[in-house]
Order: C-alpha cells, then sequence, then structure tokens
C-alpha cells in the first residue's frame, strides 16, 4: 500500500467512523428524507393543475417578481435553465393562460413577462394547498422539535453555533 491509501492516524478508519460524522449522517438522511416527502407533496399540488415541477417554479419565480414581472433572460437565470428550455416553457405557460408575455424593441427579442389573473389565481390555490399538506406531514409535532430542528440546521449544515428562538405567534399575528 502506498502512503496516499493508507488512513491517516486522525482519520478514522472505515471499520470505526467517527460518532460525529455517524449522527451528522444519520440527521441529514432525516432531514432530506422529510424534504423529498415535502416536495413531493408539493409537486403534487402544482401537478393537479398540469403544472411540471419546472413550471411551477416559473411560476413561484414570476409571482415572486410581482405585478410588474420580469425580463425572460431574469426568468432563465432563475430557473438556472437553458434559454431553449425555458422559452418552450415560457410558451406552454402563455397557451394555458398562466402568464402573459410582451415583446420589446424594433427586432421584439426582448421579452417581458408576468402572471395573468388566472396565473395569479393557480399560484394563490396552489399555495394554500402546500400550507395544508405541509401542516399534515407535521402534524402533531411539539413545537420544541421544530426549534431543535432549526438548531440542528445551524451546527450540521452551517457550521454555525447558537440558538435559534422560536416564538409563537398570537391567532391574530399568524401569517
Amino acid at each position: 500500500m502506498s502512503a496516499a491509501t493508507l488512513p491517516s492516524a486522525q482519520e478514522p478508519s472505515p471499520l470505526t467512523p467517527d460518532p460525529d460524522l455517524l449522527e451528522q449522517l444519520a440527521f441529514r438522511s432525516q432531514l432530506r428524507y422529510f424534504y423529498r416527502r415535502a416536495i413531493s407533496a408539493l409537486d403534487a399540488a402544482a401537478a393537479e393543475f398540469g403544472l411540471s415541477p419546472m413550471g411551477y417554479h416559473a411560476v413561484l419565480v414570476l409571482g415572486g417578481s410581482g405585478p410588474e414581472g420580469m425580463w425572460e433572460h431574469e426568468l432563465i437565470d432563475n430557473l438556472a435553465s437553458s434559454s431553449a428550455h425555458t422559452s418552450v416553457l415560457t410558451r406552454q405557460l402563455v397557451n394555458r393562460g398562466l402568464v402573459e408575455r410582451d415583446r420589446e424593441g424594433a427586432d421584439r427579442r426582448r421579452v417581458h413577462l408576468r402572471l395573468s389573473p388566472e396565473g395569479w389565481r393557480v399560484v394563490a390555490v396552489i399555495a394554500r394547498q402546500h400550507r395544508e399538506r405541509l401542516h399534515e406531514l407535521v402534524e402533531g409535532w411539539d413545537p420544541r422539535a421544530f426549534e431543535a430542528l432549526l438548531e440542528r440546521i445551524m451546527r450540521v449544515y452551517l457550521g454555525l453555533e447558537g440558538r435559534v428562538r422560536v416564538e409563537r405567534l398570537g391567532d391574530s399575528e399568524a401569517v
């Protein structure tokens, strides 16, 4: 064996993994499981309106940009997608009546996009469904479990030490 393949004295061997690593892996596994279940529930709500995950992401981005919308090249950046794919996706959303498109400039290559009234209605309904489905996923959780989860995310994923303070809002203050 060469020196490059031998485990160093500081690294645990594969037969005796570091207990901190085991804890981190178990936590990451649990968090990923919850994340995948949540994404699956969210994608299912969008699919009820005939939206693919990318189509729903596009209407979310456009909705998040406000009533004024955004330029198509900004949407491309936000979706981390190709120009061709985004153009096809945008055309589908326009044809479904969810997005309005305006072309500007002499050559009409500058494209401005915004949600249509129907697009706003659809994202509002999906947002309500998302909230209900996520609530179902966490129903019965002790609020202290959320605080512990946030603290572990800060420590394990972000490498930050400290506490997250979770305050319960009164019903009139709930968002």
